[in-house]
């Protein structure tokens, strides 16, 4: 592994890698939010590819230094799984030192019917991560169990952001960051 890492240089090969691997156009697909779409970008095909998921990664971090008070890094599963996971693996090496937590989409049934996996306590400020943006509305259901959970979110952060009109009222009410844009990723 290289020590030096070139924030430039990263988010150009990684929009190569979605290109590649996780955008299509010209298809017909019903989204996460219910709304159909004539273009999807599948975050997993990169967030699941061993040099995406370091690029996420390691591009997540950078952006996080923006934001010291952050003491962890999580998401809905099972989008935000794989990058919370990266993030805090590579937080290790970096000096970062963020934990991850993982988000349920319901309540488990058994045990302590937790929504969230993962070590968040109250007051603590954390980072909701996601694959990609298209109304919020996964980011959302996470920030929800986030606040329940006593945490605060500071900031949403997502691979790839698609640009869409119907997430004006979300990015109202949240700071929201992107590693890339539906633009970029068209500009080939």
């Amino acid at each position: 592994m290289t020590t030096s890492f070139d924030p430039s240089a990263a988010k150009a090969r990684l929009l190569e890698l979605i290109r590649e691997r996780a955008y299509k156009d010209g298809i017909d697909i019903v989204l996460a939010s219910g709304k159909r779409s004539d273009f999807y970008i599948n975050g997993k095909k990169v967030s699941l590819h061993p040099e995406g998921l370091y690029l996420i990664g390691m591009l997540l971090l950078d952006k996080l230094k923006q934001y010291p008070e952050i003491t962890a890094v999580g998401g809905l599963t099972l989008g935000a799984d794989p990058l919370a996971s990266a993030v805090a693996c590579l937080s290790h090496l970096t000096g970062q030192n963020l934990k991850a937590f993982l988000v349920r989409k319901e309540a488990k049934g058994h045990g302590t019917g937790s929504r969230i996996e993962g070590d968040l306590e109250p007051g603590e400020k954390v980072c909701v991560l996601e694959d990609t943006v298209t109304t919020g509305g996964s980011a959302k259901k996470a920030i929800d169990a986030v606040v329940e959970a006593g945490a605060e979110p500071v900031v949403v952060m997502a691979i790839a952001d698609r640009e869409d009109p119907d997430a004006a009222p979300f990015r109202r009410a949240h700071k929201v960051e992107c590693l890339v844009t539906l633009s970029e990723i068209r500009q080939s």
